[in-house]
């Protein structure tokens, strides 16, 4: 049986960007292009139930169904600087044809608001771009995955297919985040903001003037859609848990229309997830959404005030829709890849073959339950003995409102196959277990730390075939921060590699993206009011305690985590002659592991695993193993 390989990762299908109109089914393929260390995205449409290819240009990721017999999309195909044609693609074959050509980079088209105009979105530069340096005055002047945005604003614009004319809906300063057309109207989130962005933004409306049909106050809006005519919105007050509690559904005024303490949204973690999705859905008199429950994701519906269990999926549903009222899905089963599936009588009926994984040894994971109703699970390693020892990871999830589930995990299952035990689970702080649950405000490196280890040790008293003294820990972002709060605080582990880390929040509070409000809601607390609470919190304070050799991996393009933070634990580490490295990625930013450039996450995951291999594995160790396997051979039974 074959092992999952580092290099597997080139040969993986992500799909996403599901969309069902006019019994016309579409769907984005992104794959990696290892040739040229990209991605590329083509369009795939279903026909009786099997997969077709649309396109093969490789850089079409978002689209809009026209009717039944075409597609609309964006793109550049011609290579022209700061230009976006729109091209309309017949569905019953032939070349996509352009039809408009814009002096305008990055657009992409919404939909049609009535009979001959069509919105589309952009992102575009107030003032003239210099070519040798940046001038920073706002908060924030620069985003993970964006780059500098200073003085960058998204924008929406209307095209008259007749008379050629494009004209902007929202000028200036204003901002807009998300947006849909209703009934010959376009609605959109955003605001109008100069020096420091508000958390908050309203809804506006376009048909012909703009007006604001909701003023948000301090209620932060995720998302809307209309049933019935009517708007609902899934928004936060954040009156009792803070940035990251769960959204509620409101009416347009604000009024309760139903309770809701789980996210809206696919919150499970993986590395083999590329292409976006959606959370909801309005399908004929309800409003549908996915929703993260412990491990996995499930679809429910909100009809008439009530919510109601649609359909439950054991992995990720990274998106959904539906043919009248046949539903449709993008999402990994347990230790599996992304499909696409179709729902009959309550079961998924897998439609796409791409993510083959015949003969090749992918370990399921074993629910290990440990502490106060908590749960995480063990990949066990390939062709495993229960007389020879092994070593081991524990890997420590980001957010930290996300979660670890049952689905494929890339990395995890590469070490599985190499011959290690990989353990992961679930601590408060993570997603799916309520707002309750999810807020740890305040204790970050208390209860967590707590709970790790009370699973770690659960774990090596249910394995005693783990080797205790060769296990490493690893983690990134949240997991990053943990990593470096572990080694601070135990020498428990042979090795960490610490990922995309937080090192020190007062330096974070000023320098991350989204440290001006992130730090001070988590930790209560800001640089210049109880700092001491934030250098508490901070695994810079404890990395006098450090022993454990440690490797750190960044992004100098984090602008989430930035450089500094990895850089200073680093610098304590070797100014004690820790043995400890940093592998800095050029270009890449938070999400290098999820999106980074395919060549940067093959040398990423490389850079881990010898790692491991470094300080987990040594002669000593395989001699052993052999010992077991060939006793005569090394004179045991002389």
């Amino acid at each position: 049986m074959k092992s999952v390989e580092i290099n597997d990762l080139l040969s993986y299908h992500f799909y996403g960007n599901l969309k069902v109109k006019d019994g016309v089914k579409v769907f984005v393929d992104g794959v990696a292009a290892e040739k040229d260390n990209a991605y590329e995205y083509t369009l795939k449409c279903v026909k009786d139930d099997k997969v077709y290819d649309l396109t093969s240009f490789g850089k079409e990721g978002s689209f809009y169904i026209e009717n039944e017999n075409s597609i609309l999309f964006c793109g550049n195909r011609k290579n022209i600087e700061k230009s976006t044609s729109l091209y309309r693609l017949s569905l019953n074959g032939g070349e996509a044809k352009e039809i408009a050509r814009f002096d305008k980079p990055g657009m992409n088209v919404l939909g049609y608001l009535n009979e001959k105009t069509l919105v589309l979105l952009t992102k575009e530069k107030l003032v003239e771009e210099e070519s040798d340096y940046e001038v920073f005055d706002e908060i924030p002047f620069y985003m993970n995955g964006q780059g500098i945005t200073n003085k960058h604003r998204s924008h929406l614009y209307t095209y008259n297919l007749d008379t050629k004319e494009l004209v902007c809906v929202t000028e200036g300063t204003f901002d807009v985040s998300n947006a849909k057309i209703h009934d010959g109207a376009l609605y959109y989130t955003g605001q109008n903001w100069t020096r420091k962005q508000a958390l908050y933004e309203d809804v506006y409306k376009y048909d012909g003037a703009v007006s604001t049909v909701v003023d948000a106050k301090e209620r932060s809006i995720q998302n809307f859609d209309f049933v019935n005519g009517k708007m609902v919105l899934v928004a936060s007050t954040h009156e009792k848990y803070g940035l990251n509690e769960n959204p509620k559904f409101f009416d347009q005024d604000f009024n309760l229309i139903a309770d809701w303490q789980e996210c809206v949204g696919n919150s499970v973690g993986t590395d083999c997830a590329l292409v976006a999705g959606n959370a909801i859905l309005v399908n004929k008199d309800a409003l549908y959404f996915v929703s993260t429950i412990y491990d996995h994701n499930n679809l429910y519906k909100l009809e008439n005030g009530k919510i109601d269990l649609v359909f439950e999926w054991p992995g990720t549903i990274q998106a959904f829709a539906f043919e009248d009222d046949t539903l449709y899905f993008i999402g990994a089963d347990v230790a599996s890849l992304q499909q696409l599936y179709k729902v009959v009588d309550g079961k998924a009926i897998q439609l796409s073959d791409f993510n083959k994984m015949e003969d090749t040894y992918v370990a399921d994971p074993v629910e290990v339950n440990f502490g106060e109703d908590l749960t995480g699970w063990v990949l066990l390693p390939k062709d495993y003995d229960e007389t020879k020892k092994y070593p081991a990871i524990l890997d420590i999830h980001g957010g930290p409102k996300t979660v670890y589930g049952k689905v494929f995990y890339h990395e995890m299952q590469v070490w599985a196959s190499k011959g290690y035990f990989v353990f992961f689970c679930t601590i408060h702080g993570s997603d799916g277990r309520g707002n309750e649950f999810m807020d740890i405000r305040g204790k970050y490196g208390t209860i967590d730390y707590d709970e790790l280890m009370q699973f770690t040790d659960k774990v090596l008293e249910t394995y005693p075939q783990i080797d205790a003294s060769k296990v490493g820990v690893t983690g990134g972002s949240y997991g990053g921060f943990m990593t470096n709060w572990i080694i601070g605080h135990t020498n428990r582990f042979a090795c960490a590699a610490s990922q995309r880390s937080i090192a020190n929040w007062i330096s974070f509070s000023q320098t991350s993206d989204i440290g001006p409000y992130f730090a001070q809601d988590q930790q209560s607390a800001t640089y210049y009011d109880n700092q001491e609470k934030l250098w508490w919190h901070s695994p810079l304070k404890y990395a006098r305690n450090v022993k454990t050799p440690t490797l750190f991996i960044h992004s100098d393009e984090d602008y989430r985590c930035p450089l500094c933070e990895g850089l200073q634990m680093l610098n304590a580490l070797l100014d004690q002659n820790i043995e400890a490295r940093m592998c800095l990625f050029h270009g890449e930013n938070h999400d290098l592991s999820r999106t980074g450039l395919p060549q940067h996450r093959l040398r990423r995951l490389n850079e881990i695993t010898n790692w491991m291999e470094q300080h987990l594995k040594y002669v000593a160790f395989v001699i052993y193993n052999i010992f077991l396997d060939y006793p005569d051979w090394i004179g045991y039974n002389r």
